[in-house]
């Protein structure tokens, strides 16, 4: 009981004081069990939602197979198994962990000179998820931009909007990530943005992400692949997309 009521102690969140033994039953186990797992998911949620490296993990919702997305703290992400070509699985499972570095993406951004927040590649405004991908004037990424815009209107009937702040273009992305059938030209899209930029990220580790079989763990960057699939995108298709940006 000691060992148990000091693992209790020791865990970030809160958890209600243990019985005494002569009250604990099988029910009351079950029971500290299902709390156990509801606050961790809560400490959970809230950890990434404050974490200021992963904003495109803030308030994610994960889509169902009927009705609106919802807040899952746990699960296995759509991602992995909607997006089917490995690099590009690997591209959006590294934006959304927060393995890029951003150079605005700070917890004291003050603290710090404009110009060292800048876009690396523009200049014109700070270095965000947002900025980098939906507004940057870098001519690689207007060019991936407009195939993405492309490939949604063609496609879904998908219209991308104008974006004028980093907020509304990270709200943008977050949406099309979290949708079951956008995420595939969307994963197409992060993937070719951030192979222009080469030494943008770092290594996580393999098993954060699936890969398919005979496929690399890391990007490439040097090496222009071509990859089967049954559109250009890499998706299977699909009928229209209710998104609402």
């Amino acid at each position: 009981m000691g060992d148990l009521a000091f693992a209790l102690a020791a865990l970030p969140f809160d958890m209600p004081r243990l019985r005494s033994l002569a009250r604990i039953d099988a029910a009351y186990c079950d029971e500290l069990l299902l709390e156990l797992r509801s606050r961790a998911r809560d400490w959970i949620r809230k950890s990434i939602d404050g974490a200021v490296l992963v904003p495109l993990l803030h308030g994610r919702l994960e889509p169902q197979k009927k009705g609106p997305g919802k807040k899952v703290a746990v699960c296995r992400r759509h991602y992995l198994s909607r997006v089917a070509i490995a690099d590009h699985r690997l591209a959006l499972t590294r934006l959304l962990c927060g393995s890029f570095h951003f150079r605005a993406l700070r917890t004291d951004p003050d603290a710090h000179r404009r110009v060292d927040l800048l876009c690396r590649k523009c200049g014109s405004d700070f270095e965000t998820p947002g900025h980098v991908f939906m507004r940057c004037r870098a001519a690689e990424t207007v060019g991936a931009r407009d195939e993405l815009r492309e490939t949604l209107q063609e496609q879904w009937g998908i219209a991308l909007p104008v974006l004028h702040s980093r907020e509304e273009a990270e709200s943008a992305m977050r949406t099309l990530i979290g949708h079951n059938d956008a995420v595939v030209p969307m994963a197409r899209f992060v993937y070719r943005v951030v192979k222009s930029w080469k030494f943008f990220g770092r290594r996580l580790p393999t098993m954060v992400c699936e890969l398919v079989p005979d496929s690399e763990e890391e990007l490439d960057w040097e090496v222009e692949r071509d990859f089967e699939s049954a559109t250009e995108d890499g998706s299977d298709g699909g009928g229209e997309m209710d998104i609402d940006f």
